[in-house]
């Protein structure tokens, strides 16, 4: 390989810039440069830069390239070169802070924010790729006021479980289990557990959790909290039998997760660590709910050195 490699790239750049001047010049002449031609060159050359390790050289092409498909009026073809240009902004970005070189680091989300607002410029407000394009931007300015009126229950789902991670994150455990409470009433009044079986059994480990560290009244426990508790501190369950587990729960987990509510019922200091050893290295577990297993031990803990103070 040439050691003037990212120079050519840039050469070639500067030569297609022009190039696309020349294009739009010409857009409604019979003659210039053909845009299609242009646009198939622009996403080589991106192509180009990325494998080069140069993501925000990349971004500029598909810059590029979506301007010659809005030139030519393929309005799917420019949504996807501008997403793909905000991923390429996203990623140089990232690679700057990889090397904690910040000075450029703003003017990247920056581009990528652009690129986002552009996207969504194209497409109707209940379309599913805007409801997508939106949490790609939360992610990034997460006080962003893009709204989107697309509604389906996999979204819905989505962003309630992303808030009750957040919430988790900020200690806000109360918030956390409203959250996700409401997806498993969601998913019952629809009537389609089948469909979201998956969903249902993570969501039901970190509401365990979330009831075992908050310890809340009975007063302000709704019915499925209570329900929820008796499943795994009953002496009567039977769900400790493989055909009866939740959807994808192993049954081995299940019985450490059994374990850890009778142990904080019978506030069993030794039987809690233990039972937090044990589930936190299953695979199933994520690192929210490894928090809150944290947390509730640490809760115990120090409940029993306040009693014996």
């Amino acid at each position: 390989m040439s050691t003037n490699f990212p120079d050519d790239l840039l050469g070639q750049y500067k030569a297609l810039s022009t190039k696309l001047k020349k294009a739009e010049k010409a857009v409604f002449k019979r003659f210039g440069p053909n845009l299609l031609e242009v646009s198939e060159e622009f996403q080589s050359l991106a192509g180009s830069f990325y494998t080069g390790f140069l993501p925000e050289y990349s971004a500029l092409c598909w810059l590029a390239v979506a301007k010659c498909e809005g030139l030519i009026g393929n309005g799917v073809t420019e949504v996807d070169a501008l997403l793909k240009a905000a991923k390429a902004f996203v990623e140089a970005h990232e690679n700057l802070e990889k090397l904690n070189v910040l000075s450029n680091a703003g003017e990247h989300l920056e581009g990528a924010l652009r690129c986002y607002n552009q996207a969504l410029g194209c497409l109707s407000e209940d379309s599913a790729m805007r409801a997508a394009i939106i949490r790609d931007i939360k992610r990034i300015k997460p006080n962003a006021e893009n709204t989107s009126n697309f509604n389906s229950p996999s979204h819905r789902i989505f962003d309630l479980e992303t808030a009750a991670k957040e919430s988790i994150q900020a200690g806000d455990f109360v918030s956390a289990l409203e959250k996700l409470t409401e997806i498993c009433d969601d998913v019952g009044e629809r009537r389609v557990e089948a469909l979201y079986g998956s969903v249902l059994t993570r969501t039901e480990i970190s509401r365990l959790l979330l009831l075992l560290l908050l310890e809340l009244p009975p007063a302000r426990q709704s019915p499925s909290h209570i329900k929820l508790l008796e499943r795994y501190t009953s002496t009567e369950s039977c769900w400790s039998e493989a055909e009866n587990l939740p959807i994808g729960m192993d049954q081995e987990l299940f019985l450490h997760l059994q374990g850890l509510a009778v142990a904080c019922q019978t506030k069993d200091i030794e039987a809690i660590r233990a039972s937090r050893n044990d589930i936190i290295n299953f695979r199933a577990i994520s690192l929210e709910q490894s928090i809150l297993l944290q947390r509730i031990l640490v809760r115990f803990e120090d409940s029993a050195n306040t009693c014996r103070g």
